[in-house]
Order: structure tokens, then C-alpha cells, then sequence
């Protein structure tokens, strides 16, 4: 029988901005042996002028961590102990939640086939807390750097085989997968 750290969902968020249809968002829960429990993703979002104008360098944040991160954990029937993100404007959801969310900083393995899905939006520039999991730099809005002890004490107890950048690489395949039109783009 499985621990009670073992059952916690870990949950994985990515946003992609595509320049012609905007931005795509995907969300794929896992257990601790990265076997995939839960996947939704987001019909492509494309902010108007306007919004452009009066979100000004906030927009990537309101629109990444704000609007398609909130959603897409809404919308799962599990709750994570913690959320990675490979976009650092998904950070911006912590303000707005109380689950752990931290930054997978460096290279990701970006999918088979990401040409048309590639950017990942950064945000304004804000300051982090950096440190390491398993020899894997991650990083925290600086705001929130309690979450890196947390973290690191939840990872440590649930025996992790999750290598903490691959399940990015298949939401960007899945996102591909569910929205084909940006293939031919």
C-alpha cells in the first residue's frame, strides 16, 4: 500500500504562446512515479489591444498565472502538494493560491515537435529565491521563500522519481496533440 506522501498528486503547469492564435495553456497531475492521474488543458487565449495596453508589462503574469493557471488547477478533481512551472509568469498564481508554486529554471525538454509552441512566458522581472532539488535549480517568488523549505521537506518525504523537467515536454506534445491547427501554423 502506497504512503500517504505517495498519493499526493504533483502537479505540472505550462504556458505556451503561439504568435498567431496566443496563449495555450496545460496542466498534467502526476503521482510520485510521474504516471499521469489528471490532464486538462486551455483553448487558446489572445488578449486584445486594449488589454495590451492597460496590462502593460503585467499582462504575461495576469493572463498566464491569474487566468489560465488558476483555471486549469480549478478545474482538477485532485489537489497537488506542489505546482512546477517552467513559466515564470505562472509564478504569479501563488499570489493568488496557497499551493507551493515554483520555477523549473534552465532548459526544458520542450516536446518532439514544438516549433509553433516554443515560448514560454517570463513575466516582469521579479525577484526570486533560487535553490535546488535533486542537482535542479528552482526558484520562488521571493515573496514566498518559506515554500522552498516546504518544498523541499514534501519532496524528501514522498520519495520522488519525477524528473522535474520531462512531464513539461509532454504537456507541450499534448497541447500540440489537442489544438492541431498550430502545427500547420
Amino acid at each position: 500500500m502506497a504512503s500517504k506522501s505517495e498519493q499526493q498528486p504533483i502537479g505540472f503547469i505550462t504556458v505556451r504562446l503561439h504568435p498567431e492564435f496566443g496563449y495555450f495553456g496545460g496542466f498534467l497531475l502526476v503521482n510520485h512515479l510521474a504516471r499521469p492521474l489528471e490532464f486538462h488543458c486551455t483553448l487558446p487565449i489572445k488578449p486584445s489591444r486594449a488589454q495590451s495596453i492597460l496590462y502593460g508589462p503585467t499582462l504575461d503574469e495576469f493572463l498566464c498565472g491569474e487566468q489560465i493557471a488558476r483555471a486549469l488547477v480549478l478545474k482538477a478533481k485532485a489537489s497537488p502538494v506542489v505546482i512546477f512551472t517552467d513559466a515564470g509568469a505562472v509564478l504569479s498564481l501563488r499570489n493568488i493560491m496557497s499551493h507551493p508554486i515554483v520555477m523549473v529554471e534552465g532548459k526544458n525538454d520542450a516536446g518532439s515537435d514544438v516549433n509553433s509552441l516554443h515560448h514560454r512566458p517570463s513575466g516582469s522581472s521579479r525577484s526570486y529565491h533560487r535553490f535546488e532539488l535533486d542537482d535542479c535549480p528552482l526558484a520562488v517568488l521571493e515573496a514566498y521563500r518559506d515554500d522552498a523549505a516546504q518544498i523541499q521537506t514534501l519532496w524528501q518525504q514522498m520519495d520522488s522519481q519525477v524528473d522535474l523537467r520531462e512531464p513539461f515536454g509532454r504537456i507541450a506534445d499534448a497541447l500540440l496533440e489537442a489544438h492541431p491547427t498550430t502545427k500547420a501554423a
